[in-house]
């Protein structure tokens, strides 16, 4: 990505509420934290400045994405000396990668997950992290849960289509400029694909940019049994941030394994 489609980027995908403060706790006690699809680094001061700061922690956020790694670069500049040292930011893909060191905890929010889209892939992410474990370590990830969606598609005669906004789902100011956001989405059920392509267009200039991200969608079932084909076993699963049981409603799958 450009520099101002990361900026456009970082402004519409802000996390989920209750992430961070989510993520921070489950690091709370960990010494070295791996995150996966770091992006722009929206998470790594929360991921810092969580727990006992009297043993060092040692961050490290991987991402293929290197206009996404620069964002991530400028962002840790701005922290304090002392935490600045405590991050390292990788160029990697997380279907493959090998860091020589393990983790206490090793996390993949935000649906980072789905943008691996086949399930060899993401097993061949699931196997990797397991390989980077510390004994007793934990592997998290969250993700917008399918499972309703899934089952009402697989129903529906309707198994392709285009799904367009009129208007724009949100607007924002950036560099002196007014930007509105269309969301439009493209569904393969078959594939368990639901792509969706963000199109920000100026007020003032009427430039427009378009940023598609492509996503494979997995219910619940598939998320566990990945976990096991990966030698991993399921230590809890929740409907969100805070803890509730998942049911087949729930806004998201939050996952701990180790």
């Amino acid at each position: 990505m450009t520099k101002l489609e990361t900026d456009l980027y970082a402004l519409t995908h802000r996390g989920n509420p209750g992430d961070r403060a989510f993520y921070a706790k489950a690091c709370a006690t960990a010494l070295r934290v791996l995150e996966l699809g770091t992006g722009y680094g929206r998470l790594i001061p929360d991921l810092l400045s969580a727990g006992n700061q009297r043993r060092r922690r040692v961050v490290i956020g991987l991402d293929r994405d290197s206009g996404l790694l620069a964002v991530a670069k400028g962002a840790v500049t701005r922290l304090s000396p002392g935490l600045r040292g405590q991050v390292k930011l990788v160029h990697g893909d997380m279907r493959d990668f090998d860091l020589g060191q393990k983790f206490d905890r090793i996390i993949l929010p935000y649906n980072g997950l789905y943008c691996l889209l086949n399930r060899r892939d993401a097993l061949r992410c699931f196997s990797c992290a397991k390989r980077h474990l510390a004994p007793g370590g934990e592997f998290i990830l969250d993700v917008w849960a399918a499972d309703r969606f899934h089952r009402d598609v697989r129903s529906n005669s309707r198994s392709r289509g285009h799904y367009d906004d009129d208007e724009p789902v949100v607007s924002f100011a950036l560099r002196s400029q007014v930007w509105d956001i269309f969301e439009k989405s493209r569904l393969r059920s078959q594939l368990q694909r639901l792509d969706v392509t963000y199109t920000y267009i100026s007020r003032e200039r009427g430039t427009r940019i378009t940023i598609p991200i492509e996503q494979r969608y997995a219910p619940s079932t598939e998320l566990k049994e990945l976990v096991a084909l990966a030698g991993l076993r399921v230590k809890s699963m929740h409907g969100d941030f805070k803890g509730s049981r998942f049911k087949i409603d729930s806004r998201h799958v939050v996952l701990r394994t180790g």
